[in-house]
């Protein structure tokens, strides 16, 4: 794959920039106040008829050894021929959902994939062979013969599971195979790599299935291989997937975004133009060899933030982002430097993830500055192998002819040992698939350990959650908590601002069942279960991690000070409580604030009264009394 090709719709998403948001997953209902396009009609337009897919575009086999041959010893290449040629065998007479197309097209499009990742050769094999126990009369125990245990294991991760007296729905099916995926995936990562490049060419070619089926596809897709994707690092395939998925939710929408941006970037060609032309000719002087690009927007994410901020589009395209390449590690702080000798930098926007990476290993330095025409621009800098890294995850190391060590190996290996974890823990397939996606779904919250480790936590997760993140024996025994050397409840949030949290031990494991109701981490709630019945501390209530909230009422006396009842409600959500009423009331200077809350316990509302009291211009706080 050459630079070029790999930077075409790719976007920065992994850039900790102002809005923390890089959660990048699910979709909601649109909320766009300042773009009026045409009236939506009441139901999505139905797919284009599928037309016969014989032209001279259509990837072949010639095609894929071509690939191949380019990395692959003549062994291995003749390995991958003979697989195609078992897959063309069985798959003969199969036609794809168009009723047209030869269904051997798309396991060589799955081979391409991982071709262009330069995959090693078992790999590819699974990729042509991956549906042949699936859909024809060739077993896996067949495919071990002939090509190997490596090839017959990834294979069978991938192989869907069929219904049975066991598995009655479409859905069981589906979570069930997902199960048996991620128990392959333990042993063998590249599982996962077939199956993402699986269901890239299937939401390629989703056009060809019914409305109903193309919309249950891409919502799967984006609850589940779109953060799989980001879990793997493979954020080259993860944006991909991402507006597949929402073309095939949305259609109508996504038209209208690809239209909007197509006439602004017409209208800003030359004012871009200048600033990159300025840019690049400035790092060719000092840094020779550099690369300046200029990222194509990544379409699902501006409608995020749109829908997010309640903004229009223009708003939140109307930021210039360039990516920078150099060779080596120095290049990119002279590179800054650079840049901010020719724009104006904006202060508080430079970002070092050279120097504190990401959890999943990504790299860079960012930094948004502002040209003399006006013009905001963010720039992300970064080595042509952290790029690698940033762009294939854990399938970098094949792609990049030195090898990569920048991707962090003991992050994705301390993954896989959680995914064991809950494998082992769950009850069944649906309570392994439920904890897999509350792990996976809208990580964007970064805090450090005192030694300086990098933990990566869902946006509200607790101290609690990050003790369990460190180590399951550490979230056991944790009774106090540090952030950035103020002591903070067990249950506070951990604050988005990539704080340094310190844990304080007691002797002994001591897990409370109150943890269970505020908690948000699969690992800290699993974690907490079952030390909790193996020590038969465990109530019924207690089985879903579902207590029962408390109403309570509380009575806070303060000075009639600008700003005070926000800061009150900042502090209550900061402890996880429901305002369910206020009433104020008072005359002159000091005011009484009336809530009723929710809370957890009596444990949590005494909790509560105790932080509101360290408010300052919190006069008192007592409970409320009938």
């Amino acid at each position: 794959m050459s630079d070029d090709d790999a930077y075409r719709g790719a976007a920065p998403d992994e850039r900790g920039d102002e809005s923390g948001n890089n959660r990048g997953d699910g979709f909601h209902e649109f909320n766009e106040p300042s773009f009026e396009p045409p009236a939506e009609p009441p139901a999505e337009p139905p797919a284009p008829a599928p037309k016969p897919n014989f032209s001279h575009n259509v990837f072949r086999v010639y095609n894929l050894m071509q690939l191949v041959e380019r990395y692959m010893t003549p062994t291995d290449s003749a390995k991958v021929y003979d697989a195609f040629l078992l897959a063309a065998e069985k798959h003969e007479g199969q036609m794809r959902a168009d009723k047209v197309t030869p269904y051997i097209t798309h396991p060589l499009e799955v081979a391409r994939t991982l071709a262009l990742w330069y995959l090693d050769v078992d790999t590819v094999c699974a990729a042509l062979l991956h549906d042949v126990p699936e859909d024809t009369d060739c077993t896996n125990e067949e495919i071990v013969e002939k090509f190997g245990s490596t090839v017959g294991h990834l294979v069978g991760g991938v192989t869907k599971l069929k219904r049975n007296d066991e598995l009655p729905t479409k859905q069981a099916v589906t979570i069930a195979s997902y199960r048996k995926m991620m128990q392959a995936m333990t042993q063998d990562f590249r599982v996962v790599l077939v199956k993402l490049a699986d269901r890239l060419h299937n939401m390629k070619t989703l056009g060809n299935v019914e409305p109903d089926k193309r919309r249950r596809v891409a919502r799967e897709t984006s609850t589940t291989y779109v953060t799989l994707a980001r879990r793997m690092g493979m954020n080259i395939i993860r944006r991909e997937l991402q507006w597949l998925s929402f073309q095939g939710l949305y259609p109508w929408r996504s038209s209208i975004m690809e239209r909007a941006l197509e006439t602004y970037l017409q209208e800003n060609e030359e004012k871009h133009e200048q600033i990159f032309k300025s840019t690049a000719d400035a790092l060719d002087v000092s840094i020779p060899g550099s690369s300046v690009l200029v990222w194509e927007k990544n379409l699902f994410r501006v409608y995020e933030q749109c829908r997010r901020k309640k903004v229009g589009f223009r708003q939140q395209w109307d930021l210039l982002e360039i990516s920078v390449q150099v060779a080596e590690v120095e290049e990119c702080y002279r590179a800054l430097g650079i840049i901010h000798s020719l724009f104006k930098p904006r202060m508080g926007m430079v970002r070092d993830f050279i120097a504190a990476p990401r959890a999943y290993g990504f790299q860079s330095l960012q930094t948004t500055v502002t040209a003399s025409n006006g013009q905001v621009v963010r720039f992300q800098i970064q080595t042509r192998e952290m790029y690698q890294v940033a762009q294939l995850g854990v399938a970098a190391r094949w792609n990049h002819a030195s090898g990569t060590r920048a991707y962090t190996q003991g992050v994705f290996d301390g993954w896989v040992e959680q995914v064991k974890e809950f494998d082992s823990q769950a009850q069944n397939s649906d309570e392994f698939y439920a904890a897999m996606q509350g792990d996976m779904f809208q990580t964007e919250i970064y805090a450090y350990t005192p030694e300086g480790d990098v933990k990566e936590l869902p946006r509200g997760a607790t101290l609690v959650d990050f003790a369990y993140a460190v180590h399951t024996e550490l979230g056991h025994r944790c009774v106090k908590a540090k952030v950035d050397g103020v002591e903070r409840s067990l249950r506070s949030r951990v604050p988005n601002n990539m704080a340094t949290i310190e844990i304080i031990c007691g002797d002994k494991p001591s897990p409370e069942v109150n943890w269970l109701n505020f908690v948000k981490t699969s690992k800290a709630l699993y974690a907490i279960r079952s030390w909790l019945r193996q020590h038969d501390a465990l109530p019924e209530w207690g089985e879903n991690g579902e207590g029962q909230k408390l109403l309570a009422g509380i009575v806070v006396e303060v000075r009639d000070v600008k700003g005070m009842l926000r800061q009150i409600t900042k502090c209550l959500e900061g402890l996880d409580v429901n305002i369910v009423d206020l009433k104020i009331s008072g005359e002159g200077r000091i005011k009484q604030d009336a809530f009723t809350i929710q809370v957890d316990d009596q444990g949590h509302l005494q909790e509560v009264i105790r932080q509101l009291k360290h408010i300052p211009n919190v006069l008192d706080v007592s409970k409320l009394t009938k």
